[in-house]
């Protein structure tokens, strides 16, 4: 058996993010923070709020650049982790094109280094109208990610980010190891036992992580307590029956901004983080 705090991830992204999204003006020009300050929380501070010894590292913007001194900066700051993600591609799907190579660089310097996350990978296949023609570029993305991890020291996972509504691309499933879901609109999140289940035979064999939003991006607003209340206690019986293999909190850069759903969930971790789980 193991803990439910062994499954739970950090999603890290660089501090101040976010700022942005926590201001009255989408551009974050204008006004002070709504709930009292902007987030400088840091991917490793997330994590250490919040109890959590897993984290996975995610670009935006090609910050931290792969090969920088700011990228093995975070990489020392997540000496203490169990487990670590480094991002093949950034928020929105940018490749810098050199991520993979990185990843081998760090795997042979640092042990907790496990694989590698790839989030909103089908953003760059927009564009293409053909849906299937979409899913097998996506698929084919990923093939070339996990042929250039075959220089690492050690195997190395790859996840990534799916989506509720798509089914993936056969050879999508022969390279991936694990998914994450998430539920973008919190007005949605009634329906996340319903989702869920409806997903949850196609990816038999696979890593499933469930993705938990403190924000509500969609509606520019924490993620009210009565629904960060739903959707970590399913979550919570999803693990405890085998389910799924983790929890991912979304992010470090919402942190520290005095939302309601961090305080919530802060309680939460620290009164089921002990539970136990399947290993």
């Amino acid at each position: 058996m193991a803990f439910a705090r062994d499954k739970f991830w950090m999603f890290g992204v660089k501090a101040h993010q976010d700022d942005c999204w926590l201001l009255p003006d989408m551009r974050g020009t204008t006004g002070p923070a709504p709930y009292g300050c902007r987030s400088r929380i840091t991917p490793a501070e997330g994590a250490f709020i919040l109890d959590t010894p897993n984290i996975l590292m995610i670009q935006c913007d090609g910050v931290p650049a792969p090969f920088s001194k700011d990228a093995y900066g975070y990489m020392e700051s997540f000496c203490a982790m169990d487990r670590v993600l480094w991002g093949s591609c950034g928020s929105g799907g940018f490749r810098a094109g050199n991520e993979e190579k990185f990843v081998c660089r760090l795997a042979e310097e640092y042990p907790n280094l496990v694989g590698v996350f790839m989030d909103d990978i089908t953003s760059p296949f927009h564009h293409i109208e053909d849906e299937e023609e979409r899913k097998l570029r996506c698929a084919q993305m990923v093939a070339e990610v996990k042929e250039n991890l075959k220089a690492a020291p050690r195997p190395m996972d790859i996840y990534i980010t799916w989506y509720w509504h798509e089914d993936p691309h056969p050879d999508l499933l022969k390279y991936v190891d694990g998914f994450s879901f998430w539920t973008w609109n919190s007005d949605d999140l009634p329906k996340l036992k319903e989702r869920f289940e409806s997903v949850e035979e196609k990816y038999k064999g696979k890593k499933v992580l469930l993705g938990i939003y403190m924000y509500d991006f969609y509606n520019r607003k924490p993620v009210p307590n009565e629904l960060m209340e739903l959707q970590c206690n399913y979550a919570l019986e999803l693990l405890k029956e085998g389910r799924i293999d983790g929890m991912i909190f979304e992010a470090n850069s919402v942190m520290g901004a005095r939302l309601p759903s961090e305080y919530w969930l802060r309680e939460w971790v620290d009164k089921v983080k002990y539970t136990e789980v399947p290993d």
